[in-house]
């Protein structure tokens, strides 16, 4: 019973597998372990032996027990197939050929490398951080062929393989990272999803990337893409908030702190607002004539947005197009191109529920991921943390 537990306790999961003697010298267990005979299959002729040509004793790493490391020592046969003359060593579940650790310890230190960084990691897991890179960089995580119905695509700032940005993939419905990209080119966007099978891919939901439209069009023909609401609305603060800062440059010292320190304040819908809010952006607005305007034109662009349905969505925006051409603010004139050319993708956010909302939460993670282990220049040990951890995340959840 008590030989049972060790082994449960290592990880072992060979049966003929048995503990000879444990002792502890300097803080290590050393376990010694002996194997029972077995019949073999030759790896060269298929054939079938129990025959023992000898003997080899091999040092393993075992995983951390309370707190102190494990060493196995462990006495290896050497069979002689009776056919061919071959010799080979016994197959073992708990050690891999040609490593010196356990198969669960290997287990163990992948699945702490999928949360933390790899420094970590080796620590937790009692090895040398050199090692475990050796371990992950080993994993081969297949790409995926088949693309679901509907996808999402962004960028990502990875600083990796000489890159600065790199493109993310995503399954909307399902709530998964589908491919990282090493870049966010036409050419590799493209590429990939042509490499895929897209025949079930009906709607692409992004951001107001040219790049993006231009791959997916030029790889998927003609699908129904979907404009992100919260980046096109976006365009609309950042026009507001131009002219917030062109107002505050003439403004004294005290009071352009207190303008800039009330960009956030004048972004709310009045509705949010408190009476005492209400105040302050009176005040703010009668600063400048042209920041009241910027603001009024703003609330009627949120006013649509947060009320329009499918059926009213079309006409509220050519109301809100007209009144950003007609302004004398250039920089929601330029808001109004940028609509004009996103159009029918603005107008599809209304009538789909789909948006960017878990890419950009998976951006966020790829950002702990990065800050965790201090960068990672590597492309593909990137690429793989990122779709380990998704896969560990799953199987824990």
């Amino acid at each position: 019973m008590q030989n049972h537990f060790i082994i449960e306790l290592l990880g072992i999961k060979d049966r003929h597998v048995d503990v000879w003697s444990i002792s502890e010298q300097s803080g290590i267990f050393i376990v010694e372990l002996d194997t029972k005979v077995k019949r073999q299959r030759c790896p060269s002729c298929k054939g079938i032996t129990k025959r023992i040509h000898g003997y080899r004793n091999q040092i393993i790493q075992g995983p951390i027990v309370s707190n102190k490391r494990v060493q196995i020592h462990l006495r290896k046969r050497r069979y002689l197939c009776t056919d061919c003359q071959h010799t080979f060593f016994e197959r073992l579940q708990m050690v891999d050929h040609y490593q010196r650790c356990t198969t669960s310890l290997q287990t163990t230190a992948l699945t702490y490398a999928a949360m933390g960084s790899f420094t970590t990691a080796a620590r937790l897991a009692g090895m040398t951080t050199n090692r475990l890179l050796r371990l992950f960089d080993k994993r081969d995580i297949k790409k995926r062929i088949v693309l679901p119905r509907t996808i999402s695509i962004d960028e990502f700032k990875g600083d990796a393989g000489g890159e600065r940005f790199q493109t993310v993939i995503a399954d909307v419905e399902n709530r998964e990272i589908v491919e990282i990209l090493p870049n966010r080119k036409v050419e590799t966007i493209m590429k990939y999803l042509q490499s895929c099978d897209t025949g079930a891919v009906e709607i692409v939901v992004m951001d107001l990337s040219k790049s993006f439209k231009q791959a997916v069009k030029k790889a998927l023909g003609d699908p129904l893409i979907i404009a992100d609401r919260f980046h096109y609305m976006r365009q609309v603060y950042w026009a507001l908030d131009e002219v917030r800062r062109e107002v505050q440059r003439d403004l004294s010292k005290t009071d352009r702190i207190r303008m800039k320190r009330s960009k956030k304040l004048l972004w709310k819908s009045p509705y949010k607002l408190s009476e005492d809010d209400k105040k302050k952006v009176r005040e703010l607005l009668a600063v400048h004539p042209r920041l009241e305007a910027a603001y009024e034109l703003k609330n009627e662009i949120d006013k649509w947005f947060k009320e329009s349905d499918e059926t009213t969505a079309k006409e509220g925006l050519e109301v809100c197009l007209k009144a950003m051409e007609a302004s004398s603010i250039e920089s929601f004139r330029e808001v109004s191109k940028t609509f004009r050319r996103w159009k029918t993708e603005i107008l599809q956010s209304f009538v789909y529920p789909f948006s960017n909302g878990y890419i950009e939460g998976v951006n966020n993670t790829i950002k702990v991921l990065k800050r965790n282990s201090y960068g990672i220049k590597d492309f593909n040990r990137l690429r793989n943390k990122i779709l380990w951890h998704q896969e560990v995340k799953q199987i824990m959840i």
